[in-house]
């Protein structure tokens, strides 16, 4: 499966167990087998498409563990990840508690595509950060013309 391009958000609610239903419009991309683990800011939890997960493991794979501070990094990711997670017969998906507390997750969730993952925001955190960044558009958009998009001499 070629990386799956996911977008958009929506709003939901987690169950007392921790489960969540994943909205349809992302269940094919998906995929029947994905990664549950944290988004690099630690901020929401991620869900990682099986091929996507691979691409990650590969890059950690990289890193010798002769190098301390790296295996700390690859440590806290692969810590922090559940892979092979499947969804119920509901189209649910259990989140660990772990990642939940981790994500500040209670009740109100919010699914955010971000291209090739999926994260899981805590209503209330995702609205703050969503209206900070709509502040700072300006400048990010300066950030990622000058960084990604500018022609490279």
């Amino acid at each position: 499966m070629a990386s799956a391009a996911f977008s958009g958000n929506s709003s939901h609610t987690m169950d007392a167990k921790g489960r969540v239903t994943i909205p349809a419009a992302y269940r094919a991309a998906l995929g029947e087998d994905f990664t549950v683990g944290m988004n690099n800011e630690l901020s929401a939890i991620a869900l990682y498409p099986k091929s996507r997960w691979e691409s990650i493991e590969e890059d950690l794979n990289r890193i010798p563990p002769t190098d301390i501070k790296g295996m700390r990094y690859v440590r806290l990711i692969n810590g922090n990840s559940f892979p092979d997670t499947q969804l119920d017969a509901q189209g649910r998906v259990l989140l660990p508690q772990a990642l939940r507390n981790k994500a500040g997750l209670v009740k109100n969730v919010r699914f955010v595509g971000v291209g090739q993952s999926i994260e899981i925001w805590d209503e209330s955190r995702y609205v703050r950060e969503n209206e900070s960044a709509e502040l700072a558009c300006g400048d990010l958009l300066s950030y990622v013309n000058e960084l990604y998009y500018k022609p490279r001499n």
